[in-house]
C-alpha cells in the first residue's frame, strides 16, 4: 500500500528521511533510499516524486518556469504533472499560455496588448510563437494541441513573425522546425508556410536546416512534402533523403522520389545495406539511382544484395540491367570487418536470423575492436531483446572498451532511443516503450552485469533512478548496488 503525502509535502523532510534510513543501514546508498521512498508514496522514481512535490509547493512563477522548461523539452512529464495539479498555472503568463494551448488566454492578452504577439517574453526571452511551436504538448496532448494551433493562428493574425528564431548552440531554431520537424503537425505547418515561414531554416552556420531533416523521421510524409513543395533547396532535399532511409518507411521515400529527387549512389547503397523492402529499392531505381556504382567496400548494389543473400532484390537489380559480375563467395569468406559491420546493421534492424547467420559465418560477438560500435551495446541501447539474449548466450562481454557497459547502454536508450533503427528522433521520452529495456536490464542483472553509478557522463542521471523508472524495485537492486 502506498503512503499518502500531506497536502503541503516537504521535500527537505523527505530528503532527511532518505539520509536517516541510509545511516541506519536500511539502504546501501542514498540513491536506493530515494527510490524506495518514492515507491512508498506511489511514484516510479525520486524525480517523479520531486516533480509532484514541486508542483504543490513552489511559487507560481517557479512552477510556470518549470512548466515551460518541461513542455519545451523531450521530457514533458513534469509539465503534465504541474498542469494536472494546478490547471490555472497555464494562464500565469503569455509564455505559459502558449506552451499549454490556452487560446482564450492568449486572445485576451493580445486584445489588451496587441504588440505582445511579437515581443520577447517568458523565461527564455523568446517571442510567443516559439513557445507555442516548440511545446511538446503538440505531440502528447491532443486537446492542448488543438489550442496551440488556434493560438498560433491568433498570433500570426496579430503580426507575429513566422520566422522568429533562437539559437540552440549553433543551430537555428524556427517555428517551422517545431511544427514540422518536432510535432509533425501538418495543420500547423500549413499555417506557418501560408504566413511566410521559410522552409530553408539552415541559419548562418549550416547548409541543412532542422525542419525537413527531422520531418522525414515521421511516419506520415505530409509535413516533409509540404516543406519540399514550399521550396526547400533541392540539395537539402537530396541530403534529407539519406535521413529518411534510416527508417523503414516506404511512403516517405516514395514521396521524396515523386518530388523530383534524383537519388545518389549512396542512397541506393544505404537502402540495400539496411535491407529496405523491394518496393523501396524499386522506387529509388525508378528515380534514377546509379545502378553499378561501388560503395566504400568496393561493392556494387548487386553485390550488396548478394552479400545479404537477398534473392528478390538481386533479381530486381539484374532485371534493371545491373552488371552481373562473378558471384560473391559466401559470407564465411568475407573480411571480418565487413561481417562485423553487417552485424551492427542486423542488430539495428532487429533481424535475429541475420545475427545468427553472421555469427555462424565468423562475425565477432563483441564486434570489431577498432570500432566504437559494439553489437550487445547496440542491442541494449535499441531495446532489441531477442538479439541481446542471443549475444549473451554467445558470451558477449557486458563491459565495453572505453568504460561503457551493457546496463548503461540500455538505460541510456530507454531515455534517448525513440526508434530502434533511426536512433534519436524528435519524439519524447514518454513515447519510448520501457518494457523491452526493463526486460534487457533484468536479463543483464541475472548475468551479473555491472550497474554504473551514472548514465551519460559524470553529470548524467543516476542509474538507480533510471532503473526505478523501468520498474526495477529497490528489493531487486539492494544486493547489487
Amino acid at each position: 500500500m502506498s503512503k499518502s503525502l500531506p497536502a503541503r509535502p516537504n521535500l527537505r523532510w523527505l530528503r532527511d528521511e532518505a539520509k536517516a534510513r541510509r545511516r541506519d543501514g536500511e539502504f546501501s546508498s542514498l540513491a536506493l533510499a530515494h527510490l524506495a521512498i518514492a515507491r512508498e508514496y506511489g511514484f516510479a522514481s525520486w524525480p517523479r516524486l520531486k516533480a509532484h512535490v514541486d508542483a504543490l509547493t513552489l511559487g507560481a512563477a517557479e512552477r510556470a518556469a518549470m512548466l515551460i522548461a518541461s513542455a519545451c523539452s523531450d521530457d514533458p512529464r513534469r509539465a503534465a504533472t504541474i498542469l494536472k495539479l494546478d490547471p490555472a498555472i497555464a494562464r500565469h503568463d503569455l509564455a505559459s499560455a502558449c506552451v499549454a494551448g490556452e487560446a482564450a488566454e492568449v486572445a485576451r492578452r493580445l486584445g489588451e496588448h496587441p504588440e505582445a504577439a511579437h515581443e520577447p517574453t517568458g523565461p527564455n526571452g523568446w517571442q510567443p510563437l516559439l513557445y507555442a511551436c516548440f511545446s511538446r504538448l503538440l505531440r502528447t496532448d491532443p486537446v492542448r494541441a488543438a489550442g496551440i494551433r488556434s493560438l498560433v493562428a491568433a498570433l500570426l493574425a496579430a503580426g507575429a513573425d513566422p520566422n522568429a528564431s533562437f539559437m540552440h548552440g549553433d543551430w537555428l531554431q524556427a517555428p517551422i522546425y517545431g511544427a514540422a520537424g518536432i510535432a509533425g503537425d501538418a495543420e500547423l505547418t500549413r499555417l506557418l508556410l501560408a504566413a511566410g515561414a521559410d522552409p530553408n531554416d539552415a541559419g548562418p552556420n549550416h547548409t541543412v536546416g532542422e525542419a525537413l531533416y527531422h520531418a522525414c523521421e515521421h511516419r506520415d510524409p505530409t509535413c516533409a512534402r509540404l516543406l519540399i513543395e514550399a521550396g526547400t533547396d533541392s540539395a537539402v532535399v537530396a541530403y534529407c533523403l539519406g535521413r529518411a532511409l534510416n527508417f523503414d518507411n516506404h511512403s516517405m521515400i516514395a514521396m521524396f522520389c515523386s518530388h523530383g529527387v534524383r537519388p545518389w549512389a549512396a542512397h541506393l547503397h544505404q537502402a540495400l545495406w539496411r535491407r529496405r523492402p523491394l518496393q523501396t529499392v524499386a522506387v529509388l531505381l525508378d528515380a534514377g539511382a546509379p545502378l553499378d556504382d561501388v560503395d566504400e567496400h568496393g561493392l556494387t548494389p548487386l553485390q550488396i544484395a548478394l552479400r545479404w543473400g537477398d534473392g528478390p532484390v538481386s533479381a530486381l537489380l539484374r532485371d534493371r540491367g545491373a552488371n552481373d559480375l562473378n558471384k560473391l563467395p559466401d559470407r564465411a569468406a568475407a573480411a571480418p570487418e565487413l561481417l562485423d559491420e553487417m552485424m551492427i546493421l542486423a542488430v539495428q534492424r532487429g533481424d535475429l536470423a541475420a545475427v545468427r547467420e553472421l555469427l555462424a559465418a565468423g562475425a565477432r560477438v563483441d564486434g570489431n575492436p577498432d570500432s566504437e560500435e559494439n553489437p550487445l551495446g547496440q542491442a541494449c541501447w535499441r531495446g532489441q531483446v531477442p538479439i541481446a539474449r542471443e549475444l549473451l548466450a554467445h558470451g558477449a562481454a557486458t563491459d565495453f572498451d572505453g568504460g561503457g557497459c551493457a546496463i548503461g547502454a540500455a538505460l541510456h536508450g530507454s531515455r534517448h532511443c525513440q526508434d530502434p533503427e533511426g536512433g534519436p528522433t524528435m519524439a519524447t521520452v514518454t513515447e519510448i516503450n520501457p518494457e523491452p529495456y526493463a526486460e534487457i536490464v533484468r536479463m543483464l542483472l541475472a548475468a551479473g552485469a555491472r550497474i554504473p553509478d551514472r548514465v551519460g557522463g559524470e553529470h548524467g542521471p543516476r542509474a538507480a533512478m533510471l532503473l526505478g523508472e523501468l520498474g526495477i524495485s529497490p528489493e531487486e537492486l539492494a544486493p547489487l548496488l
